[in-house]
């Protein structure tokens, strides 16, 4: 069996997620998809702007597949809510070996600590996802539910993601936006945690061999951020925490109710849009033209 670092990023630095809906899609479509293939996922940490997977599999060509397959229906997803039918992922995806558990930890650490480094949180496993935090706990960012106090909303949610994760079927956007419609925000934080433990194929007794065990693990993420020679990505320290902020005025300044309803702005109000968020984020020229979708030469 082979350890590979796998990266995927986009053809113009355009982001790949804007919305909770989007981040819990590709979740349950990779999970539902390493699955179907045979792929063991070690690690999963889905950016803003870029992938990042480490996997055990018997051979390239079947992780080439994998990541065919879900990059295809993701592409798909996200195409139609943003009303495009452009390239979302870069044909081409990293893709290192990894020989021995030095190189293995090495790896794991430059995933597990990328949120940190772009400024997102301080510890690797406070990031929800990193997916670490469930390792220990299936619902770390929320309450437990309890049915007899549910909403009708989110028993009905439940019984949904039951289904589909029974059937081993991703939870699309737009089924993700219905469930999400009318939950009250400790509720969308159980359901995110629902979700997540419901589908979860990340195989943390393998992690956890070359650590001993999570309170080892999550130390020598702090004390180590890891390296990555084999791989090329574009390094900008601490630049992803202006997206969120950028959604948040979007939301409660701007009165937008799904973020990426800008994309049915006509040109001149997107134009119009862009000046608004200069002025009202930290965000640079760069961040909001990749947060638009903006070519960066334009």
């Amino acid at each position: 069996m082979n350890f590979l670092h796998i990266y995927q990023n986009t053809p113009n630095g355009e982001l790949l997620f804007y919305t909770l809906s989007d981040f819990l899609a590709f979740f349950t479509l990779v999970c539902t998809t390493a699955r179907r293939f045979g792929i063991r996922i070690i690690g999963i940490c889905p950016m803003y702007d870029h992938v990042h997977l480490l996997v055990e599999a018997d051979s390239r060509e079947k992780v080439a597949a994998f990541v065919a397959s879900y990059s295809r229906q993701y592409a798909r997803f996200l195409n139609i809510t943003i009303q495009s039918s452009g390239q979302v992922f870069n044909h081409s995806f990293g893709c290192a070996l990894k020989t021995g558990d030095k190189a293995i930890r090495t790896a794991c650490s430059y995933l597990y600590n990328n949120p940190g480094e772009k400024g997102l949180c301080q510890r690797a496993e406070e990031y929800r996802w990193t997916f670490l935090a469930y390792a220990v706990s299936r619902n770390p960012y929320s309450e437990k539910i309890l049915l007899e106090k549910a909403s009708r909303p989110l028993r009905r949610a439940l019984k949904g993601v039951d289904y589909f994760c029974s059937l081993n079927k991703p939870l699309t956007v737009f089924t993700l936006d219905r469930m999400l419609d009318k939950l009250r925000p400790e509720e969308t934080n159980q359901l995110t945690d629902y979700i997540i433990s419901a589908y979860n194929c990340v195989d943390y007794g393998t992690l956890l061999s070359f650590y001993g065990d999570y309170q080892t693990m999550c130390l020598a993420f702090a004390s180590n951020q890891g390296k990555e020679y084999d791989i090329k990505e574009d390094f900008e320290p601490g630049t992803h925490r202006v997206y969120p902020e950028i959604s948040s005025v979007l939301v409660k300044k701007l009165g937008f109710k799904n973020v990426k309803d800008i994309f049915k702005l006509s040109p001149d109000a997107q134009t119009r849009l862009y000046h608004q968020l200069i002025y009202s984020t930290h965000a640079s020229d760069r961040q909001i033209r990749k947060y638009l979708r903006w070519r960066l030469t334009r």
